[in-house]
């Protein structure tokens, strides 16, 4: 039987990390991107949106620096192959 209590746990741990992803880049988008380019204030689900869209786009985390211990293996046996 599966860890009910671990999974339920993740999926509210996941739930939180969106929800603060969205939140912070509502604030900087609302404070600086609408003055600077007057465009209008978004809410907390367009927010999330545009967090989706730039996931789709530029792919997982590991373009701001986060590596699992496979891509280092990789990445390193790639570079002492050159």
């Amino acid at each position: 039987m599966p860890d009910v209590m671990g999974l339920v746990g993740d999926l509210l741990a996941a739930i939180v990390v969106v929800a603060t992803l969205s939140a912070l880049l509502l604030w900087p988008w609302n404070t600086t991107v609408s003055d600077v380019f007057s465009l209008q204030a978004i809410t907390f689900w367009q927010a999330h949106k545009l967090l989706l869209i730039a996931g789709i786009l530029f792919g997982p985390p590991s373009a701001i620096g986060y590596t699992s211990d496979r891509q280092s293996t990789a990445v390193s046996q790639s570079e002492n192959e050159s």
